[in-house]
């Protein structure tokens, strides 16, 4: 995937429209446990009253902004995922999502994004702990559009939300805003369609092109809202299909994969499902994100030759 380096990455986008939303209100307030991003520097210089560092001290920011929401506040709390998710999970559940209060919880680090800093820092298991928690909203931006979009969901929410927030440079998705609204992207085709999230919507094109090659018809949905999810659109869209392949960037149970095969044994649609995504197994290992990728079999070479290989056994 070729990027434009003179375009604006997915975070500088994302504070860029938290900043003007909080030029028009004041009481829009963004803490920090002590974690900065480049991105964030003109939010802090301009909106320097808005703007507060807790401190490495996750969950103690949890609370204070949930006291926050309390007094009307639209709170956004950041650090990166692992942190804000897992270390701070009996807080988010007691504090913010018990009582239903509109603090937007921003993960940085989608998934493998933190690759080379190990285990601690990649968030493979946050959407599988955060969808088991009522009341809490989940969106995964997929480039700048889709991050603008997010800040605006969360603003205008009534109660919790979590945004699964990547970092760098991505392809331009040219999605509708009101079509991000309804939650998913459909590209509407017959034949095989491919359900994806986050960063590896990216991928999806190659592998659709590799599967044209071999003669396999393919269409696409992106899910931009993980929770709730549009079961109803996604029923319309997936009953007709030949086959379904599910890809994320996280552990495969608990995740978008999971959530099609819900929908689809509880509506009694006749459609064979073929998940991808991370295994039960933390790697060892360390290297960039594409390396990785390869260690979790979800390089764009594996999906696609291993995707033609499930589609060619179901028609034997």
């Amino acid at each position: 995937m070729k990027i434009n380096r003179d375009q604006t990455d997915i975070m500088t986008a994302f504070f860029s429209e938290l900043e003007k939303l909080g030029k028009k209100d004041k009481n829009v307030l963004f803490l920090t446990a002590d974690h900065g991003a480049w991105a964030l520097a003109k939010f802090k210089k301009n909106l320097k009253n808005q703007y507060m560092n807790i401190g490495i001290s996750e969950q103690n920011m949890v609370s204070v902004a949930a006291g926050m929401a309390l007094n009307k506040k639209k709170v956004f709390i950041f650090t990166i995922t692992p942190f804000i998710t897992q270390r701070c999970l009996e807080q988010i559940k007691v504090d913010i999502c018990f009582p239903n209060l509109p603090v937007t919880i921003v993960g940085n680090g989608s998934s493998l994004t933190y690759a080379y800093h190990g285990t601690s820092h990649q968030a493979i298991e946050d959407v599988a702990m955060m969808k088991s928690l009522p009341n809490l909203k989940i969106i995964n931006p997929a480039d700048n559009e889709s991050s603008k979009l997010s800040v605006n969901l969360a603003y205008k929410s009534n109660q919790p939300v979590y945004i699964k927030l990547d970092k760098g440079f991505f392809k331009d998705l040219n999605f509708k805003t009101k079509k991000l609204s309804e939650g998913l992207i459909e590209n509407q085709r017959d034949g095989v369609c491919i359900i994806t999230t986050g960063s590896m919507v990216h991928e999806v094109d190659e592998i659709k092109k590799y599967l044209k090659k071999n003669k396999v018809k393919t269409s696409s949905i992106y899910i931009y809202l993980i929770k709730p999810v549009n079961k109803k659109k996604i029923i319309d869209l997936i009953k007709k299909k030949s086959a379904i392949v599910t890809i994320e960037e996280q552990h495969i149970d608990g995740g978008i994969g999971s959530q099609i095969c819900e929908i689809v044994a509880e509506n009694n649609l006749d459609i064979p499902v073929k998940r991808f995504g991370i295994k039960d197994f933390y790697s060892q290992r360390y290297g960039d994100r594409n390396w990785l990728r390869k260690v979790y079999n979800l390089d764009t070479e594996y999906l696609k030759k291993n995707i033609l290989h499930w589609v060619k056994k179901l028609k034997k």
